[in-house]
């Protein structure tokens, strides 16, 4: 017969079929296991050696008017303060952040002859640029949409807007008169460019055999041999 298990000793106090807890864990490592919260945050307040390569903390980076304004999601504000930066890489990078977010028309909305100005004026000034002027000619849509049933009512509104349209007008013109342009040396290119003669495939004493379309050569008869 098998010998029988010896039995396990039950713990003081423990409930009839309570497992015994292993006190190995909290031996190794002194309260503080893998999987609870002081494991995690040990050795936060640890000084380091003498040896160890200390990471410098830097302070943190300062953000611009119009980052902390787009963070607070105050998309008029963000507007305002790319504008007053006055470089175009930096107001056609917030506007394009507006339009991503839905927000241009929000931006736009509910503004006065001081807020609209800068505005306007940096249009008609960048809006030929090649680089921003799919995103400026946009703006300048919405703008006329929005504004257009109030012109007439501020004098140095309708000049601006004038002068935007005069921009456009002039690059427009700029435009076909380039594309007439490039036409025309099209035509000069093509002309100055030899052609070169017409020859059927072989001519010119090739191997292929060929002959020469002006022209044709005669083949020689071969003598008939004479009967005996």
């Amino acid at each position: 017969a098998s010998p029988e298990a010896a039995p396990t000793a039950r713990p003081l106090g423990a409930k009839p079929g309570q497992v015994a807890v292993s006190e190995g864990i909290a031996a190794r490592f002194d309260g503080a296991h893998p999987g609870t919260y002081r494991y995690f945050l040990r050795g936060r307040t640890q000084a380091p050696q003498a040896g160890d390569v200390v990471a410098g903390r830097g302070a943190p980076p300062k953000l611009s008017g119009f980052d902390k304004a787009l963070k607070g999601f105050r998309y008029h504000e963000a507007l305002d303060a790319a504008l007053l930066n006055g470089a175009a890489d930096v107001v056609v990078g917030v506007i394009e952040e507006l339009v991503q977010r839905n927000g241009l028309r929000i931006a736009l909305h509910g503004r006065d002859q001081q807020t609209l100005q800068p505005l306007v004026g940096f249009l008609v000034r960048n809006i030929t640029r090649p680089p921003h002027a799919h995103v400026l000619i946009g703006v300048a849509n919405l703008l006329l949409d929005m504004y257009a049933p109030v012109f007439g009512q501020s004098a140095a509104i309708d000049e601006l807007f004038v002068r935007l349209r005069a921009t456009c007008e002039g690059e427009a013109r700029l435009q076909a008169d380039l594309a007439q342009l490039m036409g025309a040396m099209d035509v000069l290119l093509a002309g100055a460019v030899p052609s070169a003669p017409l020859r059927a495939p072989g001519a010119g004493g090739d191997e292929s055999g060929g002959t020469s379309l002006l022209r044709p050569q005669k083949k020689a008869k071969q003598a008939s041999p004479m009967l005996p």
